[in-house]
């Protein structure tokens, strides 16, 4: 164990011996965090992976940097099918550790295994398609894609309990029972697929009790005695009521007659006057409305020409003289490079720089301000980019996807050659839920950077992308 501080090695005493550092918190976090992977490495050896994963997790909040705890998480999702996740975790602790780190050979396993990625490629896209097809309706079609699906790729426990869901919907419990079974000889605690075998079991207690009712008392035959003989009814045949049918139906003949006498003789007349009453007064409102719309059509007119014109000095006056025109982004530039050469905070003049670089099109500034903008961008780099990168894998790990996403970002920004931020920062924002800027960061990786490891991977987030947007 080092010393966080300067990075020599610690001793059994409670402080670093090269800075003196208090060391007594710090080795607490680090133990509870090896605590919790021999915990999840535990669970793991039982196929608890749910479990596992919880452990390793919390491993990793306490302690980013346990490359171990990290490896280990990524063969999980491995395990459960999940490869997208557990090549976004082998990146990372190849990134921390690239020397003796058997996350790189797993990586190089994958990429040399060149038909099996292929078919885990598939598997996300053929599930996403088979999920759209379940909420449309198609649930024959759905269930004979997963069924080639868990035949393809035995691992994908989604794929399990999707399948077994469908059954359920088909009353097919024993095949749901099946695949669940499956499904639990991966992962034995996986909480969807232990309450789907619930719901199972409580299905079949419930129609065993049901059966049983089938001959309760409300289907005997009724027996009763009608001049001296026994009458047995069967059940739900009633006895009919006594009573004048004969006169109600007398009376409701009569008034059908008067219905129709009404309808085919009276009604006619009266509707023909109506009608013509109300033709008259349409053609007459018709009339007057047509000429005050051709008034108020006139006045529309001239009033969106002058607003128009409005909005149109308006606009260009904001791109000089508004907060976010020209002249304010010129003054932000200037601003920065005087805090530069004043020996300010350079973190300062990196977020100008980030923010004028969103603002406008550098590649339309003049030559003047292009040259100073790109000579500030050389100058504060090479420390914001190893820094910012830093930030952003500690808002991945702890889970906080929106401030990774921009942090990954700014990253790239600070160093193009940091394929990995850009790549992380579309990993976040599809985290986040930002569907919309995650697929444009990965249409860029595709087509900046072919032929790559993070090509092939954002290939693969394009495919689970559609196939979620059907």
């Amino acid at each position: 164990m080092r010393c966080y501080n300067c990075g020599a090695e610690l001793s059994e005493v409670s402080f670093c011996t090269n800075c003196k550092s208090d060391v007594t918190l710090y080795k607490k976090i680090i133990y509870m965090s090896n605590r919790l992977y021999n915990e999840g490495l535990e669970k793991a050896r039982v196929r608890d992976l749910s479990g596992a994963i919880k452990c390793l997790r919390q491993s990793l909040k306490l302690n980013n940097e346990n490359i171990d705890a990290r490896n280990l998480l990524g063969l999980i999702y491995f395990e459960i099918g999940e490869t997208a996740q557990a090549l976004g975790e082998w990146v990372i602790s190849s990134n921390y550790r690239e020397a003796e780190n058997m996350a790189s050979e797993y990586i190089g396993m994958i990429q040399e295994n060149q038909a099996e990625f292929d078919v885990l490629k598939r598997s996300a896209k053929d599930f996403n398609g088979a999920l759209e097809m379940s909420k449309q309706g198609n649930k024959d079609l759905a269930m004979i894609r997963l069924k080639k699906l868990t035949s393809a790729n035995s691992r994908y426990v989604k794929a399990f309990q999707l399948l077994a869901l469908l059954y359920m919907d088909a009353s097919q419990f024993d095949k749901a029972e099946r695949e669940l079974s499956h499904a639990l000889s991966i992962d034995k605690t996986n909480t969807t697929s232990l309450r789907l075998m619930q719901k199972i079991q409580n299905n079949a207690e419930n129609t065993e009790s049901d059966r049983k009712s089938i001959f309760g008392k409300d289907d005997e035959p009724v027996r009763f005695v009608r001049d001296n003989e026994l009458i047995i009814q069967p059940a739900g045949v009633h006895e009919p009521r006594s009573g004048s049918l004969g006169t109600i139906f007398n009376i409701a003949i009569g008034l059908i007659l008067g219905l129709a006498v009404m309808y085919f003789l009276v009604l006619p007349a009266r509707i023909t006057a109506v009608r013509e009453q109300t033709r008259s007064d349409i053609e007459e409102l018709q009339t007057n409305l047509d000429r005050r719309n051709a008034d108020y059509d006139a006045l529309q007119q001239e009033l969106n020409e002058v607003n128009a014109e409005r909005i149109r000095l308006e606009e260009s006056l904001n791109e000089y003289t508004g907060e976010a025109g020209t002249l304010a982004d010129i003054d932000k530039l200037l601003d920065a490079a005087n805090l530069y050469l004043s020996g300010g905070d350079m973190a300062v003049v990196g977020e100008s720089l980030w923010e004028i670089y969103n603002a406008l099109d550098t590649e339309k500034m003049s030559d003047s301000c292009k040259s100073l903008y790109n000579s500030l961008l050389s100058a504060v780099s090479p420390y914001l980019a190893d820094v910012t990168y830093g930030y952003a894998n500690g808002s991945y790990t702890s889970g906080d996807f929106e401030k990774s996403a921009v942090l990954f970002e700014k990253a790239y920004f600070y160093n193009r050659e940091n394929t990995d931020a850009i790549y992380f920062a579309a990993v976040s924002y599809q985290n986040a839920g930002d569907t919309v800027k995650a697929t444009d960061l990965y249409k860029y990786i595709v087509d900046t950077y072919p032929g790559t490891y993070i090509e092939a991977m954002s290939s693969q987030a394009l495919d689970q992308l559609n196939g979620v947007s059907g």
